[in-house]
């Protein structure tokens, strides 16, 4: 495919920016949906979750999630690549660092968002804090194993 492919200064090839930015921000979507269903049906358990999962997948708001995730896996890519070329931190280091920190500021902004509803912040942060920091785990780790990928794709 003319294009796709360009032939670095070695001979070998590499893969342009914008096709390694799309293949590792849809690495990372896959990675932190399947991550965020895996921390969800532990945390809430039940042999009723997939069931209601599959019923969850038809609803618009699922698909709206998706689009969700897929935006904050590509924030995360491009703050884990900000955080490497500032602070020379490792790929993966610096990947795990930027999806905890995007999952972070996710679940401040649904506390903000929800707060008043919830009664305040002191109940809203009991109601979000323990989902909250598992939440953050599956962003964590789908952004160290994407930004350690970017460089393989290179």
């Amino acid at each position: 495919m003319p294009g796709f492919a360009v032939t670095g200064a070695m001979g070998g090839c590499f893969m342009p920016r914008w096709a390694r930015f799309l293949s590792c921000s849809f690495t990372g979507l896959l990675l932190s949906l399947l991550g965020f269903l895996l921390a969800a049906h532990w945390w809430e358990g039940g042999a009723s979750f997939w069931a209601g999962l599959l019923d969850f997948v038809a609803a618009p708001a699922f698909w709206y999630l998706v689009s969700l995730f897929a935006l904050l896996s590509g924030v995360g890519l491009i703050l884990a690549r900000v955080i490497v070329h500032l602070y020379e931190l490792p790929d993966p280091v610096a990947g795990l660092m930027a999806g905890a920190l995007v999952a972070t500021i996710y679940v401040a902004f649904l506390l903000a968002a929800h707060a008043a509803d919830w009664g305040g912040l002191a109940p809203g942060i009991h109601k979000v804090w323990p989902a909250g920091a598992v939440f953050a785990v599956p962003f964590g780790l789908s952004g160290a194993f994407t930004t350690w990928l970017w460089d393989r794709l290179d």
